[in-house]
């Protein structure tokens, strides 16, 4: 088997600093980009091809968080329908990214499996796809059979399956990466180890941001800040009903080809990846630590939590420990940078249920070894839909958060976005349903699936 090269499996691998040299605070810029995800990355590109002076600005590393911490699915597959015209864009651009970028990223169109466990999950899916229609393309219902036929590392007999052709997979760091070092190329400023405190305004226009190390000024801000937005939006006296969750990856040695697709199946995530390792993780599994913060915007969120109580672990632990020392210690305008880099530990019990998932389901795959796990802080909206917003609250202020745990697909449409916002151009793709004051308005549903 090849060796396994741990630098390309965020977290904290692969978060060195991007150049060798020490880039100065700039005084303004025609864009700041607050964040150092995938969608920060992939909108400073775009801004930067533009010939706009872009500054993005990132507390920690880039990648450092979700975005290179997610099971690395590029799919449109059981998406709420409303994210379908941004899911198809992305996947019209995912191919030609190494090319334009000059950089890898990992893109392969593996496909996307969903399993049906049940006749439920089973007229569910069908359902989602009657409901895509034509916004989804080379995306069937496979029956038992065809499951069987074309898919025998699969074990067990099951009532069936959904499978897009079209979708595939991403290295989450690598592809990060590749959009900051491309911007970077083409004359964007990105910043590590700089965290912004707050948005400042003059006469209900955003002018610029303070950091740590001092402000800088600019007409338009792009806040992509993942869970810290709602703090700094905070700032502005706005309630954003953010908050987070955290899901448990693992990251199993090289196996044999199990020629599949991402997989989701009987409560497992899979994907295999190029040098036979997989990321594991569970399906619609998560756990929610409990902090001082835990009630603020509680009552968006109550009913699904109920609905879905089996899927929730609550936890008491370091994360209220390290919620309170904060609170005592450090400086309220400082909250939205500390801790830098949080301590997300992974749930050993969901690693080990993730290996007897693993086990059951490809029974004759030899036995598996956990290389790694890590966790990441999922930002979640109360409807599991993104908020991408340039009208509110502020003019000059764009939105791009609470993706909610599938936002990783996303992020070269979301960029692409971003940028025509900031531009003042037309998006390609209608934002309404990723307005930011729906939940003010109460013009949001539940949410289309727990994926």
């Amino acid at each position: 088997m090849p060796p396994i090269s741990l630098l390309r499996h965020a977290p904290s691998d692969a978060v060195s600093r991007l150049m060798d040299r020490t880039e100065p605070l700039p005084a303004t810029a025609d864009v700041i980009i607050i964040g150092g995800g995938i969608m920060g990355c992939s909108a400073a590109w775009y801004l930067a091809r533009a010939n706009l002076k872009v500054v993005l600005l990132e507390k920690n590393r880039i990648a450092s968080q979700q975005s290179g911490r997610n099971w690395g699915f590029v799919r449109s597959l059981y998406r709420d329908p409303a994210e379908l015209p941004l899911a198809a864009q992305a996947l019209s651009l995912w191919p030609d990214l190494r090319a334009e970028l000059g950089h890898e990223t990992g893109w392969t169109r593996s496909g996307c499996l969903f399993l049906c466990a049940d006749e439920d999950e089973r007229r569910s899916y069908q359902a989602w796809l009657n409901a895509a229609g034509g916004m989804v393309s080379q995306t069937r219902m496979l029956s038992p059979d065809d499951v069987a036929a074309r898919f025998p590392r699969i074990s067990l007999r099951t009532e069936g399956a959904i499978i897009a052709e079209a979708d595939g997979q991403a290295e989450p760091t690598l592809a990060t990466l590749a959009f900051a070092r491309a911007a970077i190329n083409a004359g964007a400023i990105v910043l590590e180890d700089c965290g912004v405190s707050a948005l400042e305004t003059a006469g209900g226009s955003v002018c610029g941001v303070q950091t740590e190390h001092g402000p800088v000024r600019a007409p338009i801000v792009i806040c992509a800040a993942g869970e810290q937005t709602y703090r700094l939006l905070q700032g502005l006296d706005v309630q954003l009903p953010q908050k987070v969750v955290r899901s448990t990856v693992s990251l199993t040695q090289p196996l044999p080809a199990m020629d599949l697709p991402c997989f989701v199946g009987y409560g497992l995530g899979l994907r295999q990846r190029p040098d036979g390792s997989c990321i594991i993780a569970t399906d619609a599994g998560t756990d929610i630590d409990l902090t001082l913060d835990s009630l603020r915007a509680s009552r968006y969120f109550l009913r699904e939590v109920v609905r879905n109580h089996k899927g929730f672990s609550f936890r008491l632990g370091k994360p209220f420990v390290s919620d309170l020392y904060t609170r005592l210690s450090v400086p309220k305008s400082d909250w939205a940078i500390k801790p830098r880099d949080p301590d997300i530990a992974p749930n050993a019990r969901r690693v080990q249920e993730n290996l007897k998932r693993f086990t059951s389901l490809f029974a004759e795959m030899p036995p598996v070894e956990i290389v790694k796990s890590w966790a990441g802080n999922i930002d979640v909206m109360p409807d599991a839909l993104p908020v991408i917003d340039a009208s509110w609250p502020a003019s000059g202020l764009i939105i791009a958060t609470g993706f909610s745990g599938h936002g990783f697909g996303l992020g070269p449409a979301v960029g692409s976005t971003l940028s025509a916002l900031a531009r003042g151009a037309q998006p390609s793709t209608d934002l309404k349903p990723f307005s930011a004051d729906r939940f003010l308005r109460g013009a949001y549903s539940r949410p289309y699936a727990a994926i």
